[in-house]
């Protein structure tokens, strides 16, 4: 049953609140949907959860703004009732029952930060890597991105050329005066299955351009995820693809601590009426 809103509950802030949870729950589901496309077990168990929790987000995002008043989710509302249950007083049941949703959305974001910023802080010392390359053209015009594998001391890369027909073929190092370039510190065995979806991509031939794929963006998405690295599924464009590989995890953290302190906000449910003596 849904959180009964108070008669002091204004409708706009229910559906202020709602708008963030269905905000955050999109971004947890966006980032487990990259986990899941990874070929590696932790991330995909980590992208489970995220997106489970991501739809629980979602569907309270938009309880609230049906109702007119903050909903929390089915997960702070089971631990808060499993809290109470175990004998813990309603305030505290109903900090386990927050504590218990910040984490379910929360905390496999972090890992995806906490590993992503390992990663790129040490991609400089390590012999295997993978780069991702964004040139930045202009407000008006699409980027480019380009795919790098570094074995054996060199870097391969490859990227999507021609509209609206063309291949993945391989390029020349990006030019730093131009391409912003992310590196990241992978294991040898996530190099070669990044090298291998290199060529698995050029084997393909020629296909025809498209927005929503094959294009630069998805041949890079599609090397990373097989690489290991988790890409939020929001990463559609050059300009956003940069985006998710820098802080897609961070922007994911944000948005579900938000939903979850804002779907924690719910008043306590009023009394029911005392029935008269002799009703």
């Amino acid at each position: 049953m849904p959180d009964t809103p108070t008669s002091s509950s204004s409708p706009w802030t229910g559906r202020v609140v709602g708008g963030i949870q269905v905000i955050g729950g999109a971004l947890e589901i966006a980032l487990g949907a990259g986990g899941v496309a990874a070929p590696t077990g932790v991330t995909q168990v980590g992208g489970v959860i995220l997106i489970a929790h991501g739809a629980d987000t979602v569907v309270a995002g938009f309880r609230s703004m049906w109702y007119g008043a903050p909903q929390s989710t089915l997960t702070q509302r089971g631990a808060t009732a499993a809290a109470q249950s175990l004998g813990a007083s309603e305030q505290t049941a109903r900090y386990i029952g927050t504590g218990t949703d910040l984490v379910a959305g929360v905390g496999p974001s972090i890992a995806v930060g906490v590993s992503r910023r390992l990663a790129i802080a040490g991609a400089e010392r390590a012999t295997e890597r993978v780069a991702v390359a964004y040139l930045h053209r202009g407000a008006l015009e699409m980027g480019h991105n380009a795919i790098g594998i570094r074995q054996g001391g060199t870097t391969a890369w490859v990227h999507f050329a021609g509209v609206p027909t063309g291949s993945v073929v391989p390029t020349g190092t990006p030019n730093a005066a131009r391409y912003m370039v992310t590196e990241l510190a992978v294991s040898a065995q996530q190099a070669a299955r990044g090298a291998q979806a290199q060529r698995s991509l050029m084997a393909a031939g020629e296909q025809t351009w498209r927005y929503l794929g094959p294009n630069c963006t998805t041949t890079a998405m599609k090397v990373l995820q097989e690489a290991g690295i988790v890409v939020p599924a929001w990463s559609r464009t050059p300009m956003l693809l940069h985006l998710g590989v820098n802080a897609g995890a961070e922007i994911t953290i944000v948005g579900g601590t938000a939903a979850a302190v804002a779907g924690a906000q719910q008043q306590p449910p009023p009394q029911p009426p005392r029935r008269r003596p002799g009703a």
